[in-house]
């Protein structure tokens, strides 16, 4: 009896110290999953609505198991360089950075790409759909959720200078200096494109630096462009482009799953919350700066985007994948608009 006690107690002490061999074995691995950096870029810092809007989304990657630690970038290139660098397991940025990590993606900000917050929503809808999984994912990269930034327009210290395009040459206009689409834009129109930055653009628009600066609504009080609009200034209400933030993530640190679990739930559950941020940025700002473009004016500035991302077909900037589709977006929404009949973009619409 006292040997079978004994034996048992043997069995016990083996069996608990099994247990804690492999707890200990498998503890580091689970922690080192499980603790993901979040880095996100808002030009408020944590007080952003960008940042803010994300917050929802954090409380959501616990119920995958996925403990999320946010830090908040006022500089999207040093969000960039630390995500690349590995010091960032997941990062957001915009889609015009993200086209160096997803071309598809990140091309959804191209120039006059879409004109309405439904057209962006359609575009983000097919992106986010598992039949284009294969097309979210490059060197490594996944983009795990698209949410909207708003509509980018141009913004001039005078008003006059959005009379009409020609009154666009020999304007300085900022652009930045990794966008290679902005400085092609700015080609196309005549204007002199000047190198900025995200922190340097504002401060360059306000004091005079330059004539021109392209931005979401957003920047109007967030960047205060309204120092340089003053009281000549105006902002062109045709929309450049329309701005995205993009989650990225590095592939080899997420379960196989994640990417497409997290592109649906960001889909279903924060585009219409982060819009309605982005309309009320829209809705800020006072009517008297907004400069109607229609008619012939509405054509030319059509006809000058169409030529800007035809350049840039023809350099392979944009994912030709996603510019077919955003033409396609701008045909559904009016079959009318003559590039539709155009071999442009990759083929005719109509």
């Amino acid at each position: 009896m006292l040997r079978a006690r004994s034996g048992l107690r043997a069995a016990t002490g083996l069996t608990l110290c099994a247990a804690f061999f492999l707890m200990g074995a498998v503890q580091p691995a689970w922690s080192q999953s499980e603790q993901k950096t979040f880095c996100i870029y808002d030009p408020i810092g944590a007080n952003g609505f960008i940042y803010q809007s994300f917050q929802d989304y954090i409380v959501q990657a616990r119920s995958w198991g996925v403990d999320l630690n946010p830090r908040a970038y006022t500089d999207e290139a040093v969000a960039a360089n630390d995500f690349k660098a590995g010091k960032c397991d997941m990062t957001a940025i915009t889609g015009v950075r993200n086209i160096h990590f997803v071309k598809f993606a990140g091309s959804l900000d191209m120039a006059g790409g879409l004109q309405t917050y439904e057209q962006e929503r359609t575009a983000i809808k097919v992106m986010s759909s598992p039949k284009a999984a294969q097309y979210m994912q490059q060197d490594g990269y996944e983009v795990a959720g698209i949410t909207p930034l708003g509509k980018a327009f141009l913004f001039a210290r005078e008003k006059s200078s959005l009379d009409s395009l020609n009154k666009l040459a020999g304007k300085k206009i900022a652009v930045m200096s990794y966008d290679k689409q902005a400085s092609t834009l700015s080609n196309v129109a005549g204007a002199s494109p000047v190198g900025a930055s995200i922190a340097s653009f504002g401060p360059m628009f306000n004091n005079g630096s330059v004539d021109l600066a392209y931005a979401p609504s957003f920047a109007y009080n967030a960047l205060e462009l309204y120092k340089g609009l003053g009281e000549n200034g105006g902002i062109a209400d045709f929309v450049l482009g329309m701005l995205s933030a993009q989650i990225v993530i590095h592939q080899d640190g997420f379960a196989d799953d994640f990417g497409q679990k997290s592109r649906t739930w960001v889909m279903q559950n924060m585009f219409d919350s982060t819009l309605r941020r982005v309309e009320r940025a829209d809705a800020d700002i006072p009517d008297k700066y907004w400069v109607q473009v229609s008619g012939d004016r509405d054509a030319e500035y059509r006809e000058m985007f169409r030529n800007t991302r035809e350049k840039l077909w023809d350099q392979n900037w944009y994912s030709h994948r996603t510019q077919h589709l955003l033409k396609k977006i701008r045909c559904s929404a009016n079959n009318a608009l003559s590039e539709c009949s155009m071999a442009s973009e990759g083929g005719a619409i109509n």
